[in-house]
């Protein structure tokens, strides 16, 4: 009986001194952790723009952290006469730590957008809500993690006259992963902000060159570890006064194995 309590008391004892423990490690950890976050660089401005080299790492302040997974430098130049395209690159970044109003901010490019609802239910004689609805249910809340693919580029119009054009249309990776740039792009930069309707874009003006980012979300399923291919999709080229069809729309390749 004593040697049975005595053997009862050693584990308890040394149950409270796991327990210790782990707790003790579990809050090392989480101060080594919250260590390291701190020594991250903070700006004010879109994080993705101070990331150079893969492995960096920038908090952007009220949003959340990125590192830079993966760097493809294309910097080359497609033209579709007379506007001019020129990729500068295409990066794989993660997202880790946001805050929640930039979760929900995310969350509305996941799923589908209005009008891909559209595409599929119009058939069905669903009103305009109720495919609105369908939008809104097909949207997903974005984990802890999450990575995007950001596009940089240029496109200049190199004609005498005012011009109706939007440079990526559709992107898609890895001859799999699609998607319509206009209304899944989170980032809304130079060339990506004039809207994602052709009535609602700012029309180019002669000689003009416009800078534009382009940000477009992974889906977790998409498993997407590398970037192999890249290929995009233009609008149709449009007076920008009569909107007479100039130049049809035309799709670009560009292998990334290698770069």
């Amino acid at each position: 009986m004593i040697i049975s309590t005595i053997v009862g008391l050693l584990l308890i004892c040394i149950s409270v001194i796991a327990y210790n423990y782990f707790e003790s490690d579990q809050t090392e950890k989480g101060k080594n952790a919250e260590a390291k976050e701190s020594k991250i660089p903070e700006v004010e401005e879109y994080g993705g723009i101070h990331l150079k080299e893969v492995g960096d790492k920038v908090r952007q302040k009220n949003w959340g952290s990125f590192t830079l997974l993966e760097s493809k430098s294309i910097n080359e130049s497609f033209e579709l006469a007379p506007m001019v395209i020129t990729v500068k690159d295409i990066r794989r970044i993660q997202l880790s730590l946001l805050t929640d109003e930039a979760k929900e901010e995310l969350k509305s490019y996941t799923g589908l957008s209005f009008e891909e609802a559209y595409s599929i239910y119009y058939k069905e004689n669903l009103s305009m809500e109720e495919i609105d609805q369908q939008a809104a249910l097909s949207k997903t809340d974005i984990d802890e993690e999450v990575s995007y693919l950001e596009i940089t580029y240029s496109i200049e119009n190199k004609d005498s006259k005012e011009l109706q054009f939007f440079s990526m249309e559709n992107v898609t990776f890895n001859d799999d992963l699609t998607y319509d740039v206009p209304s899944k792009s989170f980032i809304h930069s130079g060339d990506t902000f004039i809207g994602t309707k052709k009535v609602s874009r700012s029309d180019y003006q002669p000689g003009e060159l416009r800078k534009g980012t382009i940000g477009l979300l992974v889906d977790p399923e998409a498993k997407l570890d590398r970037l192999d291919s890249f290929s995009f999709t233009t609008d149709d080229i449009a007076d920008g006064e009569s909107h007479e069809l100039l130049v049809d729309g035309t799709s670009f390749e560009i292998p990334l194995k290698g770069k």
